[in-house]
């Protein structure tokens, strides 16, 4: 009886492994199919309106809104990702989350701004943010300050930022980042309202990569996949980022303008 145990402990020992990695594999795949769809959402919104969507509004509108709407990119494309019924709630004109609708629908779940290997359970979740720039300080990469936060594709849009058009992508638009993973961003049931509310679909949803590293502390492109983070380029493109992508490279293929398109070619490598 004890040999049958020992080789059945043995067995499942030889088989959780394997089912673990089956089951990743299919998170991955889910998870690629979801920055597929966005991206080629975000790429008819452009096609349509011959620029891309505002990383978010921050537009003043006074005097009731002083730092704008602030609906994110990944609001304003939900008719191109089939999410007209939810869209059709939405009073863009108003903030985000303005009481008698907004409010409402930026607290639902839309299945493709979900993770499968998320864990935080937050309200309106978004475990992809748009890339806004690069504000990486590392030896050698030339520091964009201010500026940083706009060099990307999908920025704040304000009195003095207007949304990129695919002619402003110099770089190439398979050579510049769109969305990226940013997962769990949120916390369990944080008030709407917070100050500091992130990873929701609805509001701002973008960001400058700061970190030299992705997948780690302070970095905004994160994911809970082993070795890296899935992102997707501005031609639809999604491909697997490895979290040893040099800080060089990763700082070129977070801007639209930077020049840096040769060496860039060598991120997904």
């Amino acid at each position: 009886m004890l040999v049958v145990i020992a080789i059945i402990g043995t067995l499942i020992g030889l088989l959780l492994p394997a089912v673990q990695r089956a089951r990743e594999s299919a998170r991955m795949a889910t998870c690629s199919t979801n920055l597929r769809q966005i991206a080629l959402g975000v790429c008819s919104y452009e096609s349509a309106r011959r620029s891309f969507p505002a990383g978010y509004d921050a537009t003043p509108h006074e005097p009731a809104l002083p730092e704008g709407t602030q609906h994110a990119w990944s609001s304003v494309i939900l008719p191109t990702i089939d999410e007209q019924s939810l869209a059709s709630r939405i009073n863009y004109a108003s903030r985000w989350d303005a009481p008698g609708g907004n409010d409402i629908a930026s607290d639902q779940s839309v299945a493709t701004y979900a993770c499968a290997s998320g864990i935080v359970p937050s309200i309106g979740k978004a475990d992809y943010g748009g890339v806004a720039g690069s504000w990486i300080v590392e030896e050698g990469i030339p520091f964009a300050g201010a500026a940083g936060f706009s060099n990307g594709i999908l920025f704040a849009v304000d009195a003095d930022h207007r949304p990129a058009r695919a002619a402003s992508v110099t770089d190439g638009l398979s050579q510049t980042l769109l969305v990226a993973e940013a997962a769990d961003r949120g916390t369990a049931n944080e008030p709407a309202d917070a100050p500091d509310a992130t990873g929701r679909w609805a509001r701002i949803n973008c960001f400058a990569q700061s970190a030299s590293f992705i997948n780690t502390r302070g970095s905004d492109i994160a994911s809970n996949h082993v070795g890296g983070a899935q992102v997707a380029f501005a031609d639809g493109r999604v491909t697997f980022l490895s979290d040893m992508t040099e800080p060089r490279v990763l700082a070129a293929i977070c801007t639209r303008n930077g020049g840096e398109a040769e060496s860039s070619s060598r991120a997904d490598k």
